[in-house]
């Protein structure tokens, strides 16, 4: 199974394109941080994660600033890539 849920801040975004289907693709970064526990250790954890949400129409939700849960799931940028990106599928802010 690939899925792939965290919560965290939007803190990039890239400029809007569109596919030549017409589809919007909205790419940006979401920073996370919190409290992990490992080996009975608690660890503090701070990552920003890739992503790309793709869909009909424009999101104007994805915007710098916005905190909320978002669900997706992991592929390669491109074909050719090993990068990971997370391609988020819905969000709640």
């Amino acid at each position: 199974m690939n899925k792939l849920q965290i919560d965290g801040e939007i803190i990039f975004e890239d400029k809007i394109r569109h596919t030549p289907s017409g589809l919007v693709v909205q790419r940006f970064k979401i920073e996370h941080q919190s409290l992990q526990t490992e080996a009975n250790l608690d660890k503090q954890v701070g990552i920003e994660v890739d992503a790309i949400f793709i869909n009909k129409q424009l999101r104007k939700e994805i915007q710098i600033g916005k905190k909320g849960l978002f669900t997706g799931f992991m592929d390669k940028k491109s074909f050719k890539s090993t990068q990971l990106i997370f391609h988020v599928t819905e969000f709640k802010f």
